[in-house]
């Protein structure tokens, strides 16, 4: 076992600085943020410390990432992104679904192989049509994992935020 952090705390720092601050206090790995960007619509989300498009893209910035990792002696332990992927807002969800299978895609070519994320939640909806809609988004999402040899780690979150979130 080793000690890590979710790099989403420190939202203010890039991911050379985050590594930097894990490395200088004894942390082993680091569950890495990796939202898209642009404006976060709740705390903690929106935080990127690596752009997965970019990984995709860039073998030189994929390099980077593997190289300062392993420089800074701090692991990898996954890439992270918790959005709704149920969300009542077709274009939202879409959107997160998207952004979950290139990250899946961007931790395959990293070497990672894990990705963590909530399954979501549509508000709107009762548990039981909560779970049709499981059945509706997920299995695409899990193909894209399977495909790549990826595991997605799930956090259990009720999806219960306020308006202000």
């Amino acid at each position: 076992m080793k000690l890590g952090f979710v790099s989403a705390i420190l939202d203010t720092y890039t991911f050379e600085e985050m590594m930097d601050f894990a490395s200088a206090n004894g942390f082993e790995c680091a569950e890495v943020a990796c939202w898209p960007q642009g404006k976060a619509e709740r705390r903690y989300a929106g935080v990127s410390h690596i752009d997965a498009e970019r990984v995709l893209e860039d073998d030189a910035y994929a390099h980077h990432i593997l190289d300062y990792s392993t420089e800074k002696q701090v692991k990898i332990s996954s890439l992270a992104y918790y959005p709704n992927t149920m969300d009542a807002d077709i274009g939202k969800r879409n959107a997160a679904v998207e952004h979950l299978k290139n990250l899946i895609r961007a931790s395959h070519k990293l070497g990672v192989n894990m990705v963590t994320t909530f399954i979501g939640r549509d508000q709107t909806k009762t548990v039981e049509e909560n779970l049709e809609l499981v059945k509706e988004i997920w299995p695409p999402i899990l193909r894209v994992a399977e495909e790549e040899g990826v595991r997605v780690a799930i956090e259990n979150c009720p999806m219960l935020f306020g308006p202000d979130q």
